[in-house]
């Protein structure tokens, strides 16, 4: 059974190691049922992407590239290149993963139906609370052309926005619907290259520099937090975004902030803080917080949907974005060695061992594609 798994680009981010996760492990776990492929749309090409992808290839991960030139283009063209791939290869399932990949799909649909040519069973995984907020328009064109097609939410909240979104576009919602949370394999601690001081508290923020990950929220706290506590703690800005101008400037300005490249397989090194930062506007779970967790490296997050449901329920560690005065409390206690630490540590490891293991998914995933009869899978929130 070939399965296309439909990511935007090889690029950081959680949806793409989700499809990254899925493709390796059922690959391992079902030889004999399942080959998975990577396709992107389009390719970046940075250092990260390089780098990722010879990992990938690696692994005996076969990776195919919709489109060659930019983004731009790539979105409409790459469309035309799924179709002609979908005539010659005929996968028998299309997974896709986050908005861009759901409007080259629609795009894709549309000419298979001009052409009168059965299409592949669709698979979308809901990755964010947060589908299409400023492009309404486009989102009922993409949402149009999939009608009770299998819907995986990575989460309560992401599912509840996929049923917002089908609302604002007066659709009705898939009669084939589930919860499946995203796994995470417990990370070894591998090498790392940051310039952790052990004197001071390390504090690393590991994801994309943009308005969703709050990352001008954290530079603003940033500032303050380096008035009130001088030389207390150290942060490690791992990433790469549209605010890298504004965290380049913070680590000019600031002795404390350390700026890195994003990292290939960061969880085998989130082992090196002593705290993760997540100060995210939306998340439709959050890998980096579950990562931490199981490194046994608390996480400070914000209180949002999706990324609350990665941790206790009584985490210490979460704060309002509206309200500054709970992080720098946080950060006021965690200066003052006011939380039993070794204990976080414990709770927080054995609450994502229970609830996020990656056998759990990968089974789950597997159960669903080899459901050939495609049944109803609707679970209750």
């Amino acid at each position: 059974m070939i399965i296309l798994q439909l990511i935007e680009s090889i690029q950081l981010g959680g949806a793409e190691n989700v499809a990254f996760n899925i493709a390796e492990h059922c690959n391992r776990m079902y030889t004999d049922k399942f080959r998975l492929v990577v396709c992107e749309l389009y390719p970046q090409k940075n250092a990260y992407a390089f780098e990722k992808k010879q990992l990938l290839l690696s692994k005996n991960i076969q990776i195919i590239c919709l489109h060659k030139g930019s983004k731009k283009t790539g979105l409409f063209l790459a469309s035309i290149n799924l179709f002609r791939y979908i005539l010659k290869q005929k996968p028998d399932i299309i997974h896709s993963h986050t908005d861009l990949p759901d409007f080259v799909l629609a795009n894709t649909l549309r000419l298979l139906s001009l052409f009168h040519i059965r299409k592949p069973r669709i698979i979308r995984t809901i990755h964010n609370t947060e589908l299409w907020p400023t492009h309404p328009v486009i989102a009922r064109f993409t949402e149009k052309m999939f009608v009770n097609d299998e819907i995986i939410a990575v989460s309560n909240a992401a599912l509840v926005a996929y049923h917002h979104l089908r609302t604002n576009c007066s659709l009705s919602t898939s009669f084939h619907q589930c919860v499946v949370y995203n796994g995470c394999r417990i990370p070894p601690k591998g090498e790392h290259n940051f310039l952790i001081d052990r004197e001071k508290i390390n504090v690393a923020f590991c994801g994309k520099f943009e308005l969703q990950k709050g990352i001008d929220i954290l530079i603003e706290r940033i500032r303050t937090i380096n008035h009130r506590y001088e030389n207390v703690f150290l942060f490690h800005m791992v990433g790469a975004g549209t605010y890298q101008k504004e965290v380049d400037e913070l680590a000019k300005q600031s002795s404390n902030v350390l700026l890195y490249d994003a990292v290939p397989e960061i969880a085998n090194q989130l082992h090196a803080f002593d705290f993760v930062i997540m100060p995210s506007r939306f998340e439709g779970l959050g890998l980096v917080s579950i990562e931490a967790s199981f490194s046994k490296t608390p996480v400070i997050i914000s209180r949002v949907p999706g990324l609350d449901e990665t941790i206790p329920e009584d985490w210490p560690l979460q704060f309002h974005l509206d309200n500054s005065d709970e992080l720098l409390a946080i950060f006021e206690n965690i200066a003052n060695h006011k939380y039993p630490i070794e204990s976080l540590k414990e709770k927080a490891f054995g609450f994502v061992s229970k609830k996020f293991p990656i056998d759990s998914m990968i089974e789950k995933y597997a159960k669903i594609y080899a459901d050939s009869e495609n049944n109803q899978i609707t679970e209750t929130l």
